[in-house]
């Protein structure tokens, strides 16, 4: 029998969690007995996180703005969970951006910020979080990262995308040899009902998302209790498609390249 993690009486820190999936996220996970913090630039996030609250009849969830490229406000927002609730035990880094095709970026700014978005928040927050709880012999941890389909399917409008969704893919599932003390896994869906679907350069009726569908966001938060819950997971990437059941992406983890080398070295 598979060992679940109780989420109820966790702390979990969700980035990018004012609207759509990252809000769902922070919903669901509240709804199953966690506390929340809520990072975002968007200052809706104040009254999304009032609602967790009346909801819960109790203060579970606060809100704090956080620009996950500045490394101070993503630090500090992870260590509030720590300083509100007395520990940190999730960290959800949810918060992304899409590029505009090359050629609509002729300075590579918009680029640039995918990737600070994308991947370089995505590893400084892990790298905060297993601070706190190396800190802890006694201290577990998940980190679950948004990863998407999109890090297997190159797409040219979305290059840039494309490699940082790549990137954390590789990153999550180098980080397989930390459990069982921390366990990181990603999510990788394909479109989801975001508004990043309806970006000027996609849109509702662009031919990638005719083909894959579109997703609910709480068909994708329950993938990502299934990550926290289910501790045999860990540096394990689970696709979501629309018509699809979800499943592990096949790309060897870091403990299947540790114990190929140590077969090799058993047989020499």
């Amino acid at each position: 029998m598979v060992a679940l993690y109780d989420i109820r009486g966790k702390v979990a820190v969700v980035t990018g969690g004012a609207q759509s999936l990252g809000l769902c996220t922070a919903q669901t996970l509240a709804r199953l007995g966690a506390k929340v913090v809520v990072g975002d630039l968007l200052s809706s996030g104040t009254g999304e996180v009032d609602k967790i609250n009346k909801e819960a009849g109790d203060r579970v969830a606060i809100f704090q703005p956080c620009d996950v490229t500045d490394s101070a406000a993503l630090h500090g927002l992870i260590d509030l969970a720590v300083s509100e609730f007395g520990q940190l035990d999730i960290v959800i880094n949810n918060a992304g951006i899409l590029d505009k095709p090359l050629e609509q970026d002729p300075s590579g700014e918009r680029a640039r910020a995918c990737v600070d978005v994308n991947i370089r928040a995505v590893i400084d927050a892990t790298n905060h979080a297993l601070h706190i709880w190396n800190q802890d012999a006694n201290a577990k941890g998940v980190v679950i990262n948004m990863a998407s389909t999109s890090g297997y399917t190159p797409l040219e409008f979305v290059a840039t995308y494309c490699a940082t969704k790549a990137a954390v893919i590789m990153f999550t599932k180098s980080l397989a040899g930390l459990a069982p003390k921390v366990r990181v896994n990603a999510i990788a869906p394909a479109w989801v009902d975001t508004k990043m679907i309806d970006a000027p350069h996609i849109g509702r009726d662009h031919f990638s998302i005719k083909l894959a569908g579109i997703l609910d966001p709480q068909d994708v938060a329950d993938q990502i209790v299934r990550l926290i819950k289910d501790e045999s997971m860990a540096g394990d990437v689970l696709i979501v498609k629309k018509s699809e059941d979800p499943y592990l992406c096949k790309t060897p983890k870091s403990t299947d390249i540790s114990a190929l080398f140590e077969n090799i070295g058993s047989m020499s």
